[in-house]
């Protein structure tokens, strides 16, 4: 099967490439040097011609704080430039993923997050990515709206890969602040990819959580990565959330109630998952 995956060059982009390119021919655009997804008949004539069965939009501005400085560069890239990939899904006929974000949600509840309850994005980030999805579920019926919260993996560029950059920072000897009220379900890029590989072979549409088994604040997952690399985890200063330009959610658990329910996958925790990455980027 020929697939197109957008954002592949990035630390999630990178993961579904490799696990895609197993069994399928894959073209990975990489940037928008490959193609400008804000054009809409560049967009288009693109896809036109290139004629794959399937697209994953991986790509997008994920910058938090800056996309509160930005928004309309924002909406034009998380929201425009998805319509534009759905369109051409939609003409050619073909399923799209859409990878979407822990951040459609206000994290305000306690209860883990599943894919049917109320969205409430408390920054343009996650506004831009819900808007996103409305898109999608607007321009095709053939799609796959893959929501996924904090992800870490071995691939991608080295110098936006933040346990890279810990690692880095710790072995200069540098003290290192991370949250200890800001709470997720850290999730292994290798172990998405390899799901929504096997999404993709359905034609179960819909919107849908992929995330590891386990619960972890920014403190415990660092901590957990310094631990692993032989680190000094003296160097981690556990914090409470500070006050930034964009407001974050506190609590983004989440709960694949749809996507175990539908196609039975089960998921490791996210401590076995890591310790595969940290093995892989060693």
């Amino acid at each position: 099967m020929k697939v197109v995956v957008t954002g592949a060059s990035g630390l999630f982009g990178a993961d579904i490439l490799k696990v895609f390119s197993k069994e399928n021919t894959v073209m990975g655009l990489m940037g928008r040097k490959d193609l400008d997804l804000v054009n809409t008949k560049e967009v288009i004539s693109y896809f036109d011609a290139a004629a794959p069965k399937l697209i994953i939009h991986s790509a997008g501005f994920r910058l938090v704080d800056d996309a509160e400085r930005n928004p309309d560069m924002t909406y034009r890239i998380n929201i425009l430039g998805t319509k534009n990939i759905a369109l051409a899904a939609a003409k050619l006929d073909i399923p799209m993923v859409y990878i979407s974000s822990d951040s459609v949600f206000d994290g305000e509840t306690a209860i883990p997050y599943n894919e049917f309850s109320r969205t409430n994005p408390v920054n343009v980030y996650g506004y831009s990515k819900l808007m996103g999805e409305e898109q999608v579920k607007t321009a095709t019926i053939k799609f796959f709206i893959v929501r996924v919260p904090l992800l870490f993996g071995a691939l991608g560029r080295k110098d936006s890969n933040y346990i890279y950059i810990m690692k880095n920072k710790m072995l200069a000897g540098e003290k290192l602040e991370y949250t200890t009220d800001q709470l997720c379900s850290p999730t292994y890029t290798k172990d998405a990819a390899a799901a929504i590989e096997k999404m993709v072979k359905t034609d179960y549409y819909g919107t849908y959580h992929i995330c590891n088994e386990g619960i972890a604040s920014r403190y415990d997952f660092y901590k957990k990565c310094a631990e692993l690399m032989g680190l000094d985890t003296k160097q981690l200063v556990p914090i409470e959330q500070k006050e930034k330009l964009a407001r974050r959610p506190k609590n983004t658990i989440f709960n694949g109630l749809a996507f175990q329910s539908t196609f039975g996958i089960e998921m490791r925790n996210w401590q076995a998952a890591l310790r595969e990455c940290i093995e892989e980027m060693s």
